[in-house]
């Protein structure tokens, strides 16, 4: 990577983070060039305005998300691995990069209007990697429709870490490892068996 390519990827970092914690409305360009240590026109250097840093944003979380979800499943065979795989990496991300939370928040789903194609492959892309991981499962779910419901069904829920933490009780942002293990065994046993019909050991 060169100096060019290494000052862009630095900035697209530090916006994640400054969208994360302050909000897209609430981080200006300065922000965004003191947290890399640059000046507001190498920034612009980069990028024509702010709305383009947030998109470009967006594209560098969906292929992290891709590289992190999508191909690790992929490299099991057996179709319960790779749902088991599946619950365990999406529940997990979301506490280990909280910024891809961005990916379902209020700025990148108004650009969505100016950026309606991308944004439809995007989710397209990631609802029929669900829909196939639960179509070779080759359980009780096998119409067009039941598989489209419980796609949906299954990345909503693991979408939301916080709700599922909340109904215990717990903090999300402040939840131990023993009861986050506990909710995964859980949605795991809840899961394998809804969609296949065997019982999860355990």
């Amino acid at each position: 990577m060169d100096v060019e390519d290494g000052t862009k990827a630095a900035i697209i970092e530090a916006s994640i983070k400054l969208f994360y914690n302050k909000g897209y409305r609430g981080t200006s360009m300065p922000d965004i060039a003191s947290e890399c240590g640059i000046t507001p026109a190498a920034i612009y250097y980069h990028f024509k305005n702010k709305e383009q840093v947030l998109w470009s944003c967006y594209e560098n979380l969906v292929e992290e998300l891709n590289e992190r979800v999508i191909k690790e499943v992929n490299k099991f065979d057996d179709p319960k691995a790779k749902l088991e795989r599946f619950i365990e990496i999406v529940f997990n991300i979301w506490f280990d990069r909280p910024e891809l939370s961005l990916l379902q928040a209020g700025p990148i789903a108004d650009l969505s209007a100016k950026r309606t194609f991308q944004y439809k492959v995007h989710r397209a892309n990631w609802f029929k990697f669900v829909y196939d991981l639960i179509a070779e499962l080759g359980g009780s779910f096998r119409s067009d429709e039941e598989l489209r419901f419980s796609s949906l069904i299954l990345s909503k829920s693991l979408s939301y870490p916080e709700t599922l933490i909340g109904e215990f009780g717990y903090d999300h942002e402040d939840v131990s490892e023993e009861v986050k293990k506990n909710i995964l065994v859980m949605l795991k046993k809840f899961y394998v068996q809804a969609l296949t019909g065997e019982r999860f050991p355990g």
